[in-house]
């Protein structure tokens, strides 16, 4: 065999054997309309997977595969120590017992959403409605989804809520949006969702009454989304990578933004550009975070 042609095959071999050696991410990824969109179970586009990309540029290392799965499954393999995490989470203290919570992007507050129709039996003040009004108004019919981990400001009162009977909790579609069919067919008077979702619900399903989203008073900041890593030193360094990432991408924030601009409505974007700029910079200038 020539030296040249023996030089090739021994190049393909330790290319292959690099291949081989690649590391791998498995990313746990919960349907959600207008976020993780799903068509033949694989995830094509949305606001938080196009987002990922930027992130996946940063790390060509990394072989990025995605698993479809609902959050219990999600959680469960967690739980396992599966090698594994999961993107478009909200931190919460039971979470934080499986994993590495890694903060990425912002999104814009959950609202409340209610037939048009209804909107005259609601005490909107200076644009927002209270939510200790709805969740005290017994003639009002709202409800939580089971897959959802709701944001910080409001998770406590809707949790005291649930207990005491107020509203109850319902099943149905891994991404909750089935929902917000609830509220347009009327079996329903309320629930609580994200513009970017409504707005996709409204593309793709047939509703039988158009729904509005009104703010809630107790929740107008920007909730931050991120990631979970299983909670293993194999996590906590894939987190420490993605941490890396993430602030590097939030250093130079025009494609995120360019991002949600085509997803979020156009009167949504504009209301929060300027508070999504100055998250990006806070994330970008943070510590490198640190991992157990």
């Amino acid at each position: 065999m020539s030296r040249s042609v023996y030089s090739t095959l021994l190049a393909a071999l330790l290319g292959c054997a690099g291949v081989l050696q690649a590391d791998e991410l498995v990313w746990g990824i919960v349907p959600i309309p207008g976020v993780f969109n799903v068509r033949d179970g694989q995830v094509v586009d949305g606001v938080l997977f196009e987002t990922m990309q930027l992130l996946a540029a940063r790390l060509p290392e990394l072989h990025m595969r995605y698993e479809v799965l609902p959050i219990s499954r999600i959680e469960q393999r967690m739980g396992e120590q599966g090698e594994m995490c999961s993107s478009g989470q909200l931190q919460s203290p039971e979470r934080d017992q499986l994993g590495y919570f890694v903060p990425y992007v912002a999104t814009t507050p959950m609202h409340v959403l209610v037939r048009r129709e209804a909107m005259d039996q609601l005490l909107i003040e200076d644009g927002h409605v209270s939510l200790d009004w709805l969740l005290g108004n017994p003639s009002l019919r709202g409800a939580l989804a089971k897959s959802r981990t709701y944001p910080a400001s409001i998770r406590e009162r809707l949790l005291q809520a649930y207990a005491a009977g107020q509203i109850p909790e319902l099943g149905g579609s891994l991404g909750g949006e089935n929902l917000l069919l609830m509220v347009s067919h009327r079996r329903l008077d309320y629930v609580f969702d994200y513009p970017v979702i409504y707005t996709e619900v409204m593309r793709h399903f047939s509703l039988s009454d158009e729904l509005v989203s009104v703010p809630l008073r107790e929740n107008a900041e920007l909730v931050t989304v991120g990631i979970y890593c299983s909670r293993t030193p194999w996590g906590a360094r894939m987190a420490g990578r993605l941490d890396q990432a993430i602030r590097e991408v939030s250093a130079a924030p025009a494609s995120t933004l360019a991002i949600y601009q085509r997803w979020l409505p156009p009167e949504v974007f504009d209301h929060y550009h300027e508070q999504l700029l100055q998250f990006f910079a806070q994330r970008a200038n943070a510590a490198p975070l640190l991992f157990d």
